[in-house]
């Protein structure tokens, strides 16, 4: 059994009471169970090493020299080289363990440097847990110590907990450096979203966007929080309410982006916030009713379905199509086969059998198999294919966007209506001009608001690459410059007070005894002279300034415009920062939910909520 008596402060980074779990490795009611794969007799032998190295360990205490990172004591006259296991007397000096290593193992090192880089491998290990999702029991693998043996004889791997606490320290440190940039931020959105693990255990994620003073996009995840199994939008509200109190940003959020659930919308509304729908979500949903609404496009996917799936379960169709590629030159792509969620793997599937429709008809020459398809059905295929090119264009690019995309989202939809006014016009194909049909009604549907919330339209405004030209409807945006022009107005009021000095008021004797005569009423007429100033003149001369300037060019940053011209529109600027940091989607927490799921593993079970935002955290922030 493991000696439960050693002294109270912390030996090797465990307590006493710690020292069954984090020492030994077993506990003692689990002795008798097979660790690493062993058997009983070689965990006594493990027992009785972890005795050995306590005893040295206890032995080295207050020793500064950095051989003993190198060396072990393992008799009271007698010590082993970590690196070549090399033995040495020990006459109670370490004179002999430097001649050995400066002649060995190259020149001794400094003192400190070994104490340097048991920190900097510690961190790097905890690195490690939190980038690739590693569970804390890692450090207790067999094959994963060997390897850090291997590696690095001299450094010892810390136990479980003490790999928690290292993760817990580094969580509070870039905690406090987030909390610090969202303190200092004007105006910040955020981005909501609830999911449901593998367990049925549902949680809500929080992103919050802004921009910081050097006018970069900065993100920061606010929590991810466990949700009642029956979540309703007062759950959601309370924990929404609760990560806005923990950061600081009541007043500061100007916008929440979610998905079109109930719940969701119910939430924000209650929490009187400026809701944006997640455009992603909403452009999926357009097209994805267009193409079930149209009845031959229907038929054409359900028999590429079959053929894809043909190709996906028989190893000889897939070795033909292999084949014919190789002959014909052609990629060796695998099909695409569509999946329910995503319109986008519809096009992947029609376009990948419309390149590689040669090489399907030669794999299939051979098999009794339904017929590959037809000339027509690939005429359909392509007229189709192009009505949807911008669709999955955009798509693409607002899942890509790194600066701004909530300033997209009225550009896009307007260059996609009028594409499909286009190929309306032109289009000659029965199914595609159905499809056309369809995807414009299902765009008035949903986006027909689009260019009368504030959030998105005063995004788009102040983006100096599209102003009033990103509109499709000319008169919303003219309602939106005067939009734009009454929260201009409102920055001015805010804005402090100019002195203005009176030119005719004679010069006050001194003041006699602290006391000022003019004091009350030259602080009253400053009061008047602040609220006569006609401030709605002043924001419309600025906005106009601003809009007739020539636009940005589409590939040029406009936050480093708004940077650069900060004093030239001073109160637009802040506008800008108020509004430019809205995403478009609340694809930031879909990826947060991606992460939780590799994390929530069956290795990683049994990690408790808090824990798991911890580590989703510092995945993010890292």
């Amino acid at each position: 059994m493991c000696a439960k008596r050693v002294k109270e402060e912390d030996v090797c980074g465990v307590k006493e009471e710690e020292f069954e779990e984090e020492v030994c490795g077993v506990k003692e009611e689990e002795y008798e169970e097979d660790v690493c794969g062993g058997v009983t007799e070689e965990k006594e032998t493990q027992v009785l090493d972890a005795r050995v190295a306590l005893h040295g360990a206890d032995r080295k205490r207050g020793r500064s020299s950095d051989m003993w990172e190198y060396f072990s004591l393992i008799t009271p006259d007698k010590v082993q080289c970590l690196v070549c296991s090399a033995e040495l007397k020990y006459h109670g000096n370490t004179s002999s363990m430097v001649r050995h290593y400066t002649a060995r193992h190259g020149p001794a090192l400094k003192q400190g440097t070994a104490t340097g880089r048991k920190q900097e491998l510690d961190e790097a290990l905890a690195n490690m847990v939190v980038k690739d999702w590693q569970p804390f029991s890692v450090v207790d693998d067999c094959g994963f110590k060997a390897l850090v043996a291997s590696l690095d004889p001299a450094y010892v791997l810390p136990s479980r907990r003490a790999l928690k606490k290292m993760v817990l320290e580094k969580y509070e440190e870039e905690r406090s450096k987030a909390e610090a940039a969202v303190r200092q931020a004007e105006a910040v959105s955020l981005t909501a979203d609830t999911w449901s693990s593998a367990g049925a255990d549902a949680c809500l994620a929080v992103t919050c966007h802004f921009l910081d003073q050097a006018m970069r996009v900065a993100t920061v995840l606010l929590g991810v929080r466990p949700l009642p199994q029956s979540h309703t939008s007062a759950h959601v509200a309370d924990s929404l309410t609760a990560l806005m109190e923990e950061w600081a940003i009541e007043g500061k959020v100007t916008s929440i982006v979610t998905d079109a659930a109930p719940h969701m919308v119910a939430s924000v509304r209650d929490l009187n916030l400026r809701h944006a729908l997640c455009f992603a979500r909403s452009l999926n949903l357009v097209v994805k009713k267009a193409l079930d609404a149209t009845a031959g496009l229907q038929e054409l996917r359900g028999r590429a379905r079959h053929l894809v799936a043909l190709f996906k379960s028989s190893a000889g169709a897939r070795e033909k199509l292999r084949q014919a590629q190789a002959q014909t030159d052609a990629p060796a792509a695998p099909l695409v086969q569509e999946a329910d969620a995503r319109w986008t793997s519809t096009f992947l599937m029609l376009q990948r059998l419309s390149e590689q429709r040669r090489c399907v008809g030669a794999a299939l020459a051979g098999l009794e198999t339904p017929p590959p398809l037809s000339s027509q059905d690939h005429e359909t295929a392509a007229a189709c294919l192009h009505l949807l090119a911008p669709f999955y264009q955009a798509s693409l690019e607002m899942a890509q966007e790194k600066r701004l995309s909530a300033s997209k989202v009225i550009p896009i939809t307007k260059m996609l209506l009028l594409h499909l006014h286009e190929a309306n016009e032109k289009s000659s194909h029965a199914t595609a001009k159905q499809l056309a049909h369809n995807l414009l009604s299902a765009m008035r549907e949903r986006f027909d608001t689009l260019e009368s919330q504030t959030a998105l339209t005063l995004s788009t405004l102040l983006d100096p690459r599209f102003k009033t030209f990103g509109f499709y409807d000319q008169a919303r945006a003219q309602t939106s410059l005067k939009r734009l022009a009454a929260q201009c107005s409102q920055v001015i009021m805010r804005a402090p007070a100019q002195e203005r000095p009176f030119a005719s008021a004679p010069s006050s004797p001194a003041n006699v005894a602290g006391i000022d005569l003019w004091e009350s009423l030259d602080r009253d007429a400053s009061e008047a002279m602040r609220r006569s100033r006609n401030a709605s003149v002043d924001a419309t001369l600025e906005v106009q300034r601003y809009v007739s300037d020539p636009p940005l060019g589409r590939a040029e940053d406009p936050l480093a415009y708004w940077l650069s011209h900060r004093n030239v529109y001073p109160h637009l600027f802040r506008l800008a920062k108020h509004f430019l940091c809205t995403p478009a989607s609340s694809l930031p927490c879909e990826q947060v939910f991606s992460k939780c799921g590799e994390l929530a593993s069956k290795k990683r079970n049994r990690l408790s909520p808090k824990s798991v935002e911890i580590v989703t955290f510092l995945n993010q922030s890292l």
